[in-house]
């Protein structure tokens, strides 16, 4: 009887997954409608742009709709727990210095990693390897929108909600693909919008897919390795913004996506190989698939 309950409930967490995917989409695309009615390439909006603050809006609820859709399906989805044990895993913040250096250090390092191979390859270095100053103010790319963007856009749904649901029934390996597969068409979503194919190469979309998977498996691996801490998760996407804004890349480096890439997928790599499939943590650590 026991095993007949776990099933049971790992088919309605599967379920509610589904329904936040779906709820998920549609934000995004509502988001994105003044784009679709106005005919706008997201890549020209400027301070001038007709009916700025509405395109902006949009845009925002497109960037936040990973967690949107998370706190609705948790308040309103029969079984699905409620926004209360959605948040409470924020609170879980307690977790070794080793692990926050990690989430916020290690994409710096990765990303200093992928200038540095540029050079060695040929390339010609930054003209500046950080540029703190650029984080200022509260524009794109300012350090407010580096935390919000971070901290409540995505993860809240990605590993909060999606990552949790999924692993209670597939495991944390195969739970995490499925995220990062999700992950990288979500970001992928200004393709569909006026002008947008122009905006990503062939190779571009590649390394979206690469880098989301293998970043949902490190993520899912933190995650899962603090007792489920989706601070440390949010910790974690912070870093990665947090690189990407104070890391310079040099003009001439075409590649340096595909790099980025392959260097999560090589650390992705090594958490598989050093951990539980079903857990992404060592071997003794907690069963979260909801098996006995």
């Amino acid at each position: 009887m026991p095993e007949q309950k776990i099933r049971t409930d790992g088919r309605s967490e599967v379920v509610s997954v589904i329904a936040w995917a779906l709820v998920l989409i549609a934000l995004t695309l509502i988001g994105g409608l003044p784009l679709f009615l106005s005919g706008l390439n997201i890549s020209k909006i400027t301070s001038t742009t007709p009916h700025l603050p509405l395109t902006l809006t949009g845009m925002l609820v497109s960037s936040c709709s990973p967690t949107l859709a998370a706190l609705l399906i948790a308040c309103f989805y029969p079984g699905a727990g409620g926004v209360r044990s959605l948040l409470h895993q924020v609170r879980t913040w307690r977790a070794g210095v080793i692990w926050y250096a990690l989430a916020i250090l290690g994409p710096i390092a990765l990303f200093l990693v992928a200038d540095a191979i540029h050079v060695v390859l040929g390339g010609a270095p930054p003209g500046q390897w950080f540029v703190v100053h650029s984080i200022s103010g509260f524009g794109p790319g300012s350090l407010f929108w580096v935390v919000f963007g971070s901290l409540f856009a995505e993860e809240i749904g990605w590993r909060g909600f999606g990552q949790s649901r999924l692993q209670t029934q597939y495991g944390a390996l195969t739970s995490s693909i499925m995220i990062g597969i999700l992950w990288a068409t979500w970001h992928l979503w200004p393709v569909v919008t006026p002008g947008g194919l122009s905006l990503e190469t062939p190779e571009d979309v590649i390394a979206t897919y690469i880098r989301m998977i293998a970043t949902a498996i490190v993520y899912a691996w933190i995650y899962n390795s603090t007792s489920g801490s989706l601070f440390l998760a949010m910790m974690a996407h912070f870093g990665h913004n947090f690189a990407g804004t104070i890391v310079r890349v040099a003009p001439d480096n075409q590649h340096f996506h595909i790099t980025i890439a392959l260097l999560y997928l090589a650390a992705a790599m090594a958490v598989v190989l050093t951990t539980n499939s079903r857990t992404l943590t060592r071997a003794n650590g907690p069963d979260v698939s909801g098996g006995a």
